[in-house]
């Protein structure tokens, strides 16, 4: 485990080596948020909709911009880059897991983008537009342990969409579809609850959903205490299902590689 450890600081270090992206992304993120803001503002007002006031909505458009922040889903683009160049071939041989490899690389950029782009667009952010507390200590800590697994789900799917490129030699015909899947599904610009109760109930059968919106959901309360274990459950249930997919499809893989490049 040491090894992989290894592989999470230099992928930690590797992001202080281009400190003016970070700029532009803490930059970017804080657009991003006022541009939300200030579309909730022009909707609601003083009023409320849905049961929502502009705080609530404040909140979860900062919280939402800040988890989208550290999701591992696009390591997959590691993956693509090392398959065109022939690279791959170099890491399979490696005496290491390369799946354990791809989860310490990326933890490491995580820890990184939360440290150095999430913590200052979340206390800008709430400095500048307000922010609410947790509903209560409960919904703080199982808003810690969704987030938990919003990270494991976005880990799983953004692997299992690398291991496609083992078939198609590329993920970028998939890059479009993850994103959008995300940005409806996953909650990260508008709400479930405001969806259309059709619309809702697809959401509710796919994954997406723990990524943004189950997470900050939780934080603000909006899940009534008694499905809380619920939905923390089946979020776990997703996980495994996820990671156990990703392993056999892994398996299949090695069996498939065809190395260009090199």
């Amino acid at each position: 485990m040491r090894a992989y450890w290894s592989f999470a600081r230099c992928a930690f270090a590797r992001g202080l080596a281009y400190r003016f992206n970070l700029l532009l992304r803490v930059v970017g993120n804080l657009v991003n948020v006022l541009i939300q803001v200030a579309i909730w503002r022009a909707l609601i007002g003083h009023g409320v909709i849905a049961g929502v006031s502009l705080r609530v909505m404040v909140t979860y458009a900062i919280l939402s911009t800040c988890l989208g922040m550290v999701l591992l889903v696009n390591l997959f683009g590691a993956v693509d880059e090392r398959l065109r160049t022939g690279n791959i071939g170099m890491d399979l041989v490696k005496p290491l897991s390369y799946p354990l490899y791809l989860a310490a690389d990326s933890l490491g950029t995580t820890a990184f983008q939360g440290l150095f782009t999430m913590l200052p667009t979340l206390a800008i952010t709430a400095l500048a537009f307000g922010f609410q507390p947790p509903a209560s200590p409960l919904d703080l800590v199982s808003c810690m342990v969704a987030a938990f697994l919003a990270l494991a789900i976005s880990f799983a799917l953004g692997y299992l969409i690398a291991l496609l490129a083992f078939w198609l030699l590329t993920t970028m015909v998939f890059e479009w579809a993850i994103e959008a899947f995300m940005t409806v599904f996953a909650g990260a610009f508008l709400p479930l609850w405001f969806f259309p109760a059709w619309l809702g109930a697809v959401a509710a059968w796919l994954p997406f959903r723990y990524m943004n919106f189950v997470p900050v959901a939780i934080y603000l309360g909006r899940i009534p205490t008694g499905d809380l274990a619920p939905t923390l459950l089946l979020g776990l249930a997703w996980t495994l299902a996820l990671l156990g997919l990703t392993g056999w499809l892994w398996s299949r893989a090695m069996r498939r590689l065809v190395v260009q490049g090199g």
